[in-house]
């Protein structure tokens, strides 16, 4: 009976180490709902929304330029130490807080421009650099 013993809720430990091997995920799982609340409070949808229509537009007709800028600044944060990489964070996470149509608007360049490479991968044609 004894070895039968359910294991109830989760150790601190484990909800460490998870944390430290989905940090990405989760930190723009943070970033998106405090975008999305802070959104309605502050700013309202229509903005938001448009912003990220007006993001896809334009990634649309540059996917190598957002894709060059995208990998530079992800390159410039991960290349700087991990406290360096805390404060990007949390200037992120202000930004989607008071900013959050900041956000809709990169959303919606990585979205044109995923959209507009997968299409021109399916079909063959060139890649990120067109």
């Amino acid at each position: 009976m004894d070895e039968e013993k359910k294991k109830e809720g989760v150790s601190v430990k484990e909800i460490e180490g998870y944390a430290k091997r989905h940090r990405f995920e989760i930190f723009f799982c943070i970033l998106f709902i405090l975008s999305s609340l802070f959104t309605l409070i502050f700013w309202g949808p229509t903005l938001s929304i448009f912003l990220t229509g007006i993001g896809a537009i334009v990634a649309i007709f540059i996917p190598g330029k957002i894709d060059q800028i995208a990998h530079k600044m992800s390159h410039m944060v991960l290349s700087k130490e991990a406290t360096t990489q805390l404060i990007f964070g949390i200037c992120a996470l202000i930004v989607g807080i008071f900013l959050a149509p900041i956000v809709f608007l990169w959303l919606g360049l990585h979205a044109g421009r995923s959209i507009i490479l997968l299409m021109r991968e399916s079909m063959g044609g060139p890649g990120p650099s067109a």
